[in-house]
């Protein structure tokens, strides 16, 4: 797919004008970040334009809500996210002012063009796989290109226009979007099922994957996940190298087990019988180390000598949302992290109860969708009863629009979360206490009231759950640390 061929290049020559609809999501904003460090002049739009203060510092006009005004006749080119529809006024402007408009995807796309691109595609861990991909690129020198969908910590905002000839992004499998880019390197983090308003089954995401790693031409390379049978699948007599990486025997990169504190792991990163090196990750959890092999590996087709891998990855420190501590206020730690898939809520739940063990843990969800809720109903449940207490909030309809008669909701996950323990006879499941509310506002209020010092409180989901952990850090301490 290549929607970018029929656009005047000179489009992308001097200093052009766009507008970007939707400017405030996580890759539009590493997006506008990258347009502007190469000279363009950028105007947004955004419901929620709070979310990219940055740009405004950065002198970029960013409109609150969606209105033909915002784009005018010296716009030479309309960049516009997945939330944006056709029927947007921005967008039914454009098309009367015969203004070329371009996809998010298919923008990260054209930066490609006449370069080597690199892509981290995958069901889970595309970001951090990406910005540690990214740490190794430019700790080497080789000064690439990055477009991702969140912020490294202390960083505002993701992206990089580098001058080398490497430009990373992350591949969103949703709606196939990563078959608008032209990537020579790609890594596959793991398949599963997910975006059921797109994908009908496994077997759809699968096609979707193989049709993606198919564009990479014969002298680049696929980092696969050789612990998951569908991506093991997906990569089958593929023209191109291929390298694995996990701990399933054969695999050509893979982590020798060294140690594990507060959830932090160390190990021996090799490659084949080669020894590159210890590591001890500085972010938490044992699925980091996953992420830390494809990144290693990613980075190594890129060209990165193998000497270089290992200290940069225990340099790197982490993302925003990505089991990040947000602080700790009367003794009470609030953690915040993006998972919104029952594997990614599993790791995460893993993760904080072995960064502070035989504590109380709370756990707030946001669920992400009604149709992903509705189809991993028994896996959403299964996934939260690693906490000793729980709150659903009100699902995050993205993309879906108004609530419909007989739509799963946030008490259905609630109660099959208390119901859990009972359908899977003979299976030890500990109980959970579930709160009875949904709202926002009513968890928040309630947890406040009842979490004690020692107490750990985990808000998860890819919606706005994080405003309940900023409400908590004010309602606990006025924003004053106390440990």
């Amino acid at each position: 797919m290549k929607p970018t061929a029929s656009l005047p290049a000179a489009i992308f020559n001097g200093a052009p004008r766009a507008h970007l609809c939707g400017i405030a999501g996580a890759g539009m904003q590493s997006l506008a970040c990258v347009l502007l460090e190469r000279g363009w002049n950028l105007t947004g739009s955004d419901l929620a334009p709070e979310a990219a203060a940055w740009l405004r510092e950065a002198g970029v006009r960013v409109y609150k809500g969606h209105a033909a005004a915002h784009v005018s006749q010296a716009t030479d080119l309309v960049i516009y996210s997945d939330a944006v529809p056709p029927t947007a006024a921005e967008r039914k402007r454009a098309t009367t002012l015969r203004i070329p408009e371009l996809s998010y995807p298919a923008m990260l796309g054209r930066l490609m063009n006449d370069r080597i691109g690199m892509a981290v595609a995958g069901t889970h861990g595309k970001s951090t796989t990406t910005a540690m991909t990214a740490a190794i690129l430019v700790e080497a020198g080789l000064d690439p290109t990055v477009v991702m969908g969140a912020s490294p910590l202390g960083v505002e905002p993701a992206g990089r226009a580098g001058g080398g000839q490497l430009v990373l992004v992350e591949a969103c499998e949703y709606r196939a979007n990563f078959l608008n880019l032209a990537p020579h390197l790609v890594a596959v983090l793991g398949i599963e099922a997910d975006h059921f308003d797109y994908f009908r089954s496994l077997d759809d995401v699968e096609a979707a994957f193989r049709q993606f790693v198919e564009t990479v031409p014969g002298e680049g390379a696929v980092i696969a996940n050789g612990d998951c049978p569908a991506t093991s699948r997906v990569v089958r007599d593929l023209p191109c190298r291929v390298e694995t990486f996990g701990q399933a025997a054969g695999c050509d990169w893979r982590a020798t087990a060294r140690s594990a504190k507060g959830g932090h792991y160390s190990f021996d990163l090799r490659r084949g019988e080669q020894n590159l090196g210890p590591v001890t990750l500085a972010v938490p959890g044992k699925h980091q180390v996953a992420n830390a092999l494809a990144a290693a590996a990613l980075a190594a087709a890129a060209g990165v000598p193998a000497e270089a891998i290992a200290p940069a990855l225990a340099k790197f420190r982490g993302l925003r949302r990505r089991m990040e501590v947000v602080g700790c206020w009367q003794g009470i730690v609030l953690v915040d992290d993006y998972a919104h898939h029952p594997t990614e809520i599993s790791a995460a739940l893993a993760t904080v109860r072995q960064m502070y063990p035989r504590r109380r843990l709370w756990c707030v969800f946001q669920p992400h969708q009604a149709s992903r809720t509705k189809h991993l109903l028994d896996e959403f449940a299964a996934s939260l009863h690693n906490a000793d207490h729980a709150a659903v909030a009100e699902i995050y309809r993205a993309r879906e629009g108004a609530a419909a008669p007989g739509d799963v909701t946030a008490a259905d996950l609630a109660e099959r979360v208390r119901q859990h323990a009972r359908l899977r006879p003979g299976v030890s499941v500990l109980p959970v206490d579930v709160l009875p509310v949904h709202d926002c506002d009513e968890i928040l209020e309630q947890i406040a009231a009842a979490v004690m010092p020692g107490d750990v409180v985990i808000t998860l989901g890819a919606g706005d759950i994080r405003k309940v952990t900023d409400g908590l850090a004010g309602r606990l301490g006025r924003h004053r640390a106390a440990g």
